[in-house]
């Protein structure tokens, strides 16, 4: 009888190198290892196959990047499934989606496969690994505490994303023989969350703060605490966290996917679990900070770029460099999936009120003025490719006919008026060759998170022990764009707050896997997902340009609530072991 617990254990640790690359931390990445094949005892003779056995378990953390084999399947990030940009690539477009249909139809699966981030894999080197580091002679015994407590979070981790995904599921609590036979139903959600806050507080307790240079990507107890604080946040949320179900079923009516009630409480732990991570981050000098020398676009560049920076609280490392080839970003080339103009228009004119197609200047100038210096939120440069910007030399030529517009060379890139473009840069030397990393939490989202959850509690305006109220912490994002302050004036505790947070979050966190989770947690996809697309046309007369904003009502996803969860494989579901499929799916 198969399960997801029997697929975890199958295979223990054969096939290390597989034609694949494996990981290094430090200043060496992706380096061949030492054997194609080796057996476990043999693995776990010396340290430096123990370390390769390490470097397995990394390898499966996600990476949001683009690709075409790879976390996101068809070479989408998950952004496009949301109200920040769109695919006509998708299922879901025109809604003819099942539980069985194809992995490519959906943004996360259980795929059983060396594949980045795909749980099954990971949690199953992750155990291995945890079942038999103790035997390696050559390791000291911290070596092994503190090489095991990163093995949880990796586990942890994963969790997290089957908890994001598909709400409460099987829980796994060793590597399994492939011989045994299992009956594993999905756990209640609230056991699923308790279980995965364990370990990621037990693993905190055998890890550092932070890793030395030569160690950095390895696991700490600030991934560990801000992960705790990730999960807690979501789960607090109205998609687990309220009076009702968001779909009704046997999952909802088992609590699978939701706790069955709402309480306060759950905010308040996600509050503490923020505030665990700020005392600890300024018991250790404050480590972790963002970057902020007062050269905005710069520094934001530095925090969500450049490898190695203090911003970074967990990374994960795909690849060693980032290149100008299509591997890593064919997305952007062939136009998988494109920003809608309603994102574009999100960010603030320069002097931080919201931008308006009907303001004169706002239209004469949306990108530049005048003189060419920019008008709006720096981030949107960093964050979009936009007519006018600098480009590979150049300025881009977003426009009708323009190399880089509808009609050009890359005709879907900008079909909705706008391109992608963080990570990517210029696509030449400002990306090609430089270290590669994946920033999978930064120290803005604990800082919006922190805002959010004082809101949520009413505490808005009252000043917390570290020296912030929510507005505070609001700001520390918000003013390092080159923005000025938000106050309470502008955005009043409650709704009005809410939704000035959640726009700063898409401002700043594009294209980094968090647009599309904020929609599901506050179950806003009918309202979010299904909106009329909004893009611009632009035209060029001379040296002058044009610039028309346009509703497309006939270009938006459909949307069905059972959606706010993914569906199990039917294939997981066939193998008849008690897994309950999430409610509507069939």
């Amino acid at each position: 009888m198969k399960t997801i617990g029997k697929i975890i254990s199958i295979g223990l640790l054969v096939g290390m190198a597989s034609g694949c690359e494996d990981l290094k931390f430090g200043e060496s990445f992706l380096e061949k290892p030492v054997s194609d094949e080796m057996s476990i005892d043999s693995v776990f003779s010396q340290k430096k196959y123990a370390d390769q056995a390490l470097n397995q378990f990394y390898k499966s953390l996600p990476d949001f990047m683009p690709t075409l084999n790879g976390y996101n399947p068809g070479a989408l990030i998950l952004d496009v499934y949301s109200d920040i940009g769109f695919t006509q690539r998708l299922s879901w477009t025109h809604g003819s989606i099942s539980a069985s249909s194809g992995s490519t139809s959906f943004p996360y699966q259980l795929a059983h496969k060396e594949v980045t981030g795909d749980p099954t894999y990971g949690i199953r080197k992750a155990y291995i690994y945890l079942e038999n580091v103790d035997r390696v002679p050559d390791m000291t015994d911290d070596e092994k505490r503190i090489r095991k407590a990163e093995a949880k979070v990796v586990i942890a981790n994963h969790y997290i994303q089957m908890i994001r995904f598909y709400g409460a599921v099987p829980w796994i609590d060793r590597a399994y023989n492939a011989d045994e036979i299992f009956e594993f139903p999905r756990l209640t959600l609230e056991e699923t969350v308790d279980k995965v806050t364990k370990m990621l507080d037990e693993a905190a307790t055998d890890l550092p703060w932070y890793t030395t240079n030569e160690e950095y990507g390895h696991m700490t107890a600030a991934a560990a605490k801000a992960l705790k604080f990730r999960l807690l946040l979501f789960v607090a949320s109205p998609l687990f966290n309220d009076i009702e179900p968001y779909y009704p079923g046997q999952a909802a009516d088992e609590r699978l996917t939701w706790y069955g009630d709402y309480q306060q409480s759950r905010w308040q732990a996600a509050l503490d679990a923020g505030k665990d991570f700020m005392r600890l981050n300024r018991e250790n000098s404050d480590y972790y900070r963002m970057e902020n020398t007062g050269n905005s676009q710069d520094d934001y560049v530095s925090g969500y770029f450049v490898k190695g920076n203090r911003e970074v609280v967990m990374a994960s490392f795909r690849w060693g460099i980032y290149s100008k080839g299509i591997k890593p970003f064919r997305m952007y080339e062939d136009g998988y999936g494109a920003p809608r103009g309603n994102y574009a228009d999100m960010f603030q004119w320069k002097d931080g009120t919201d931008f308006d197609w009907d303001n004169p200047e706002h239209r004469a100038h949306p990108f530049f003025d005048a003189s060419g210096k920019p008008t709006r939120d720096v981030r949107l440069y960093e964050t979009l490719l936009v007519n006018g910007d600098k480009w590979q030399g150049r300025n881009a030529e977003v426009y009708i006919g323009g190399r880089e517009g509808p009609g050009g060379s890359i005709r879907q890139k900008t079909q909705y008026g706008y391109g992608l473009r963080k990570f990517i840069r210029d696509k030449q030397n400002e990306m090609h060759n430089k270290p590669y990393s994946c920033p999978l939490i930064r120290m803005p989202e604990i800082y919006l998170s922190m805002a959010e959850v004082m809101n949520k509690l009413g505490l808005a305006e009252q000043v917390d022990e570290f020296g912030y109220d929510a507005y505070g912490y609001l700001n520390l994002v918000h003013t390092r764009a080159g923005l000025p302050e938000v106050t309470a004036d502008e955005a009043s505790q409650g709704d009005e707050l809410w939704d000035y947070l959640m726009d700063e979050r898409a401002r700043e966190f594009g294209q980094e896997e968090i647009r599309y989770f904020d929609m599901v947690r506050y179950k806003k996809g009918a309202e979010w997902a299904s909106r009329p697309m909004e893009l611009l046309e632009t035209t060029k007369t001379g040296n002058d340009f044009d610039y028309k904003p346009i509703i497309e009502d006939k270009t938006k996803y459909l949307w069905n609530d059972n959606w706010y969860l993914l569906p199990f494989p039917i294939g997981e579901i066939n193998k008849k072991y008690g897994l309950i499929q999430n409610p509507g799916w069939e």
